[in-house]
């Protein structure tokens, strides 16, 4: 194989401008600093325990107490280490990590993917600059919401696998289709990659009938039947990660509620599974946060958006410095950003509208209608509830308005598209009409705006009571936000219109053309993109790290040696916040599915301070606000400890009378028992006689010591997860079965005299799935290395057609 220098330099050249541009806006990486994520503070607080765990003993912590009074770590921390392909998306970062590492990653799959497109390197590097700075991808990092922005960022190569494989190079397509999927889907955010699959279906449909017109429907099926088996293969890399969250999830928020009544079922699950529909589409985009794709401060940026002194609302208050204020008005209740795609790339997109022939722009179209109109969730109801009740899997999912981060990838294909017809044209001047077209369409809306923005919002938002001294000023400020950037978008618009118009008129080469929008394009971009994501992010790792020192109160729980007990801390938002978790055991925590079963516990007896139920979850201590404002420990000598017997069975009908039967027990003596577990306990006449103590603690094992007189049933302070989903009793290394009690809690009968009592966590949906992340994963790196080789031994010199 030769290689002609003169034949790649093109290509290399963008690749290498990728990369120096993320590392310049990126630099204080660079420098040793880190962001400091809001979502990653909270992840290492939950993850502590289990990271600790990996660290000293090389295994995987499969469950951790440090949360919600105990959970599997599958969405927590928990390594699919057999899934070989994170070695591939390894090295499409270069080796550089997080954030910079991302950024390259996904501006690489997406420069690959418009050179297959048929776009010059150069116009594929702006497309990769277009989609990878888009202003949601910096909000996603800043917020710590890093499996879903890889999931994104790996979005474009999947996109490249399907094309090609449609386009008859079923090996080379099914080679980089299943090893992106596989990552994308690796990345363990499964709404982003639900979100893309429903665009490439619209694909496949047009492909299908693209193939009936043409003849060829045995092409399309054997690009569909390739696809298939390597998307198999995709999911199978990520077996011991989809399984078990699949298993979970039966059990969580999203899985359906226990109970059975409106007046005492979880509030945010459905009968039916998945989530109720007021929950689901809390986050709906209206009107004004769809123009903010392009008018980035439509609806006032973020919620937390940064002023300087200048500013109206800053004058006002008489603020010199930069401060954050509460200037966004949107349908959201809250973010942290727009999900602006970039006034320069939505402009190219409606030009290309006009000017791209051919099926791919009829996708692209459908694509970004689609996913816009998803985005606006209840304020869309007729298609988005038509999803919700129908389609498999979408009723699984909030926030719609999150489909935006799979949005911005279509746009800048399309408006790129149009940029190189263009370019390749003879006849320049057909052009000229759908450019002007374009900018009467979309500078049309922006001088609207500009100029009489007042007529279609009032500027109020949800909770400006809060705000009512400054009232004024902050709806004049968000005024002054919503006209300034539509002027800013016109602006930029008819800069490129003019650029453009130029190049066509003869005004300009190619060559200017392309620098000319690139640096348009990108500096709208960054100028935005710094507003959510910048340097004053950054901070040292000393800095990063007092993050998590623990306080006075904290260190004094710490003291004591007992090593499985709870702390309920009442100082932050305890069930909304993981902090206390980095050091504790904890009644609260942070995540986004709880066990259904807990949170009907945290809705009806631990906000209601039900002390019985707390005991019973061995709360030994509680963090509270002392009268001088700092948090102070409070012991509770109630907390019924580790293990105990109880000498009154309760048997109730069912899963309501089941949480109604915690009020006003007494957890030490008395247990609740669903008629379920009734064969279980038959003939058993507990006395409480003897005792039981802990031996040894692990996240994945419990160790125990009984001695009795007479078969008696033990109620163990941990969190039912069964029937057989991993958790195992052993009495005496004999495996037993054992009971869910007081609707919550594991029960187990332990007879007479002196034993030993195991709980193992040892879940088959796990290790059986980490067999199959090998053989899969293995594959799918075997089909590609292959495809390498032999399209490699057939080129004698490397060039790009």
């Amino acid at each position: 194989m030769k290689i002609d220098i003169k034949k790649v330099y093109p290509y290399l050249l963008p690749v290498l401008l990728i990369v120096i541009v993320n590392i310049f806006y990126f630099l204080p990486q660079f420098e040793g600093k880190v962001v400091r994520q809001g979502d990653t503070i909270q992840h290492v607080g939950m993850s502590k325990e289990a990271t600790d765990y990996r660290e000293k003993t090389g295994d995987e912590a499969l469950w951790t107490n440090s949360m919600f009074g105990g959970m599997p770590t599958y969405q927590i921390s928990a390594i699919n280490k057999n899934n070989l392909l994170h070695y591939v998306e390894r090295a499409l970062t270069l080796g550089i990590s997080r954030p910079a590492g991302y950024f390259i990653a996904g501006m690489l799959g997406f420069y690959v993917l418009m050179l297959l497109l048929g776009v010059s390197p150069w116009l594929s590097l702006l497309g990769a600059f277009l989609f990878g700075f888009t202003t949601n991808n910096f909000s996603l990092f800043e917020a710590g919401h890093n499996s879903k922005l890889v999931a994104v960022m790996t979005s474009a190569p999947v996109i490249a696998g399907v094309i090609l494989t449609f386009r008859e190079k079923y090996l080379l397509g099914a080679a980089v289709f299943g090893v992106a999927l596989g990552i994308n889907i690796g990345a363990n955010h499964p709404q982003m990659t639900y979100y893309l699959g429903l665009c490439l279906v619209i694909l496949v449909f047009i492909e299908f009938a693209k193939s009936i017109k043409e003849g060829k429907l045995m092409s399309f099926a054997k690009a569909i039947g390739v696809m298939s088996i390597v998307a198999i293969l995709a999911l199978g890399s990520s077996a011991s990660k989809l399984w078990t969250t699949y298993e979970y999830t039966k059990d969580t928020m999203r899985g359906g509620q226990v109970l059975q009544s409106p007046e005492t079922s979880t509030s945010n699950a459905d009968a039916s599974g998945g989530l109720q529909w007021d929950y689901a589409m809390q986050w709906s985009n209206g009107i004004g946060d769809i123009m903010a794709t392009f008018i980035p401060k439509a609806v006032g940026g973020g919620s937390g958006e940064w002023l300087d002194g200048k500013s109206t609302l800053g004058k006002a208050v008489g603020q010199r410095q930069a401060f954050q204020a509460p200037t966004y008005f949107g349908a959201l209740p809250f973010t942290s950003g727009p999900a602006y795609f970039g006034v320069v790339a939505f402009f190219l997109f409606i030009f290309g509208l006009f000017v791209v022939k051919g099926d791919v722009k009829w996708w692209l179209l459908g694509a970004v209608l689609f996913t816009l109109l998803l985005s606006m969730g209840r304020h869309f109801e007729i298609l988005n509830r038509l999803f919700f009740d129908y389609f498999p899997l979408f009723n699984k999912f909030r926030a719609p308005s999150s489909i935006l981060s799979i949005t911005a990838i279509f746009v800048p294909i399309l408006g790129v598209l149009a940029l190189s017809q263009v370019v390749k044209a003879e006849n320049k001047s057909q052009y000229i009409r759908p450019l002007f077209i374009s900018g009467i369409v979309l500078g049309g809306i922006s001088l609207l705006m500009w100029l009489a923005g007042g007529s279609f919002f009032d500027f109020t938002s949800a909770g400006d009571e809060q705000y009512a001294q400054i009232i004024d000023a902050l709806l004049e400020q968000r005024r002054d936000m919503l006209s300034a950037s539509s002027l800013r978008s016109l602006v930029f618009i008819l800069m490129v219109l003019g650029t453009l118009y130029m190049y066509l008129k003869g005004k300009l080469n190619s060559t200017l053309l392309i620098a000319i929008v690139s640096v348009l394009g990108l500096f709208d971009l960054v100028q935005i993109g710094k507003d959510y994501l910048d340097k004053k992010d950054f901070v040292s790792k000393t800095t990063y790290k007092n993050e998590f020192e623990p306080r006075p109160a904290d260190l004094q729980i710490l003291q004591d040696k007992d090593p499985n007990f709870r702390v309920y801390d009442a100082t932050v938002n305890t069930f909304n916040a993981a902090s206390t978790s980095y050091f504790h055991k904890t009644i609260g925590g942070y995540h986004a599915a709880k066990l259904v079963r807990y949170q009907d516990i945290i809705e009806r007896h631990i906000t209601k301070n039900n002390q019985a139920v707390l005991n019973m979850l061995n709360t030994k201590y509680f963090i509270v606000q002392g009268q001088d404002g700092n948090p102070f420990v409070q012991r509770n000598p109630a907390a019924l400890g580790n293990a105990w017997f109880i000498n009154n069975i309760k048997v109730v009908p069912n899963a309501n009378a089941e949480i109604d039967s915690l009020t006003g027990f007494d957890p030490a003596g008395d247990v609740v028992v669903h008629e379920e577990f009734k064969d279980y306990i038959a003939g058993l006449s507990p006395s409480k006689n003897g005792a039981i103590n802990l031996k040894s603690y692990s996240p994945n094992k419990i160790e125990y010591e009984s001695d009795t007189k007479g078969e008696q049933l033990a109620v163990f302070s941990e969190i039912w997860y069964g029937p057989n989903k991993g958790w195992q009793a052993y009495v005496d290394g004999k495996e037993v079965d054992h009971i869910r009690v007081n609707y919550i809690l594991r029960g187990l009968k332990i007879p007479d005299g002196k034993h030993s009592i195991t709980y193992e966590f040892k879940p088959k949906t796990y290790f059986l799935g980490e067999t199959i992340s090998l053989i899969c994963s293995l594959s799918l790196l075997i089909l590609l290395a292959y495809v390498i080789f032999i399209n490699f031994r057939k080129a004698p010199e490397v060039g790009i057609a």
